[in-house]
């Protein structure tokens, strides 16, 4: 059993989100692709044609911007709300408890995509204002789907909810939020590098988008559980200051 809400350091983050992540591998997979799979088909395979598209090695903005769009404002909220249930049925003694983590998660998309909605427009008027303003905004807005979730909050209470986690740690966050995704990427390049080989030998769209959802069910649900312990880390040095 875990218990999420305790501080934790960096090493106790990843020790114990890998160890929740691969103590319930297949549950979690199971999560990521019920998520992963029908997004990235429909957007990439059916809208963009990769499914039946020769391999671009140089795709255009347009193919490489929509995807990652549909990733942070559907693809990821989602995963983390069903992920978050997962994690607390957990914590509670209990296995992931999918279902219930399934219909609760789905349950709560429709409040966590107006408020993900709103930080990705700040965010992106802050990318093309001066860059670092919305470099700023992306982690301060980090655990918005957390605190939908876990607070209840809608729209901008959601943006103030996380902001007012991050006050005073923004720098600690946003390491911690680089090291997260650097290791996303990475691991996705080595899951993706044999399906992009085999697409640019066939010249077959169809292998590099196979590539690209297995990366996305491996990394996404671990992405979700790091950043939901970093939150709940987050809260509890808020609430020892406040009490000390």
């Amino acid at each position: 059993m875990i218990d999420p809400e305790r501080p934790r350091d960096l090493g106790a983050l990843l020790r114990d989100s890998f160890t929740v992540y691969l103590r319930h591998f297949p549950t979690f997979l199971a999560l990521g692709a019920l998520v992963v799979v029908p997004a990235d088909v429909i957007v990439s395979g059916v809208g963009l044609e990769q499914l039946s598209a020769r391999y671009d090695a140089t795709p255009s903005v347009a193919e490489v911007a929509i995807p990652a769009a549909v990733a942070y404002l559907v693809v990821a909220p989602l995963v983390t709300a069903i992920c978050v249930h997962a994690l607390l049925s957990v914590a509670g003694g209990g296995s992931p408890g999918t279902r219930a983590a399934i219909v609760k998660g789905f349950e709560a998309f429709t409040p966590i995509f107006f408020a993900v909605l709103l930080a990705a427009l700040g965010i992106a008027l802050g990318l093309v204002l001066l860059i670092v303003p919305g470099i700023y905004l992306f982690v301060r807005w980090y655990f918005v789907p957390q605190a939908v979730v876990l607070e209840g909050a809608r729209e901008t209470g959601a943006l103030r909810a996380s902001g007012r986690l991050v006050e005073g740690a923004w720098w600690r966050t946003s390491g911690m939020v680089l090291l997260v995704n650097v290791l996303a990427v990475i691991v996705a390049t080595f899951l993706g590098a044999p399906f992009t080989a085999i697409a640019d030998s066939t010249d077959r769209a169809v292998w590099a988008l196979s590539g690209q959802i297995v990366a996305g069910v491996v990394t996404q649900p671990f992405a979700a559980l790091f950043a939901t312990l970093l939150y709940f880390d987050l809260r509890e040095r808020k609430r020892a200051a406040h009490a000390g």
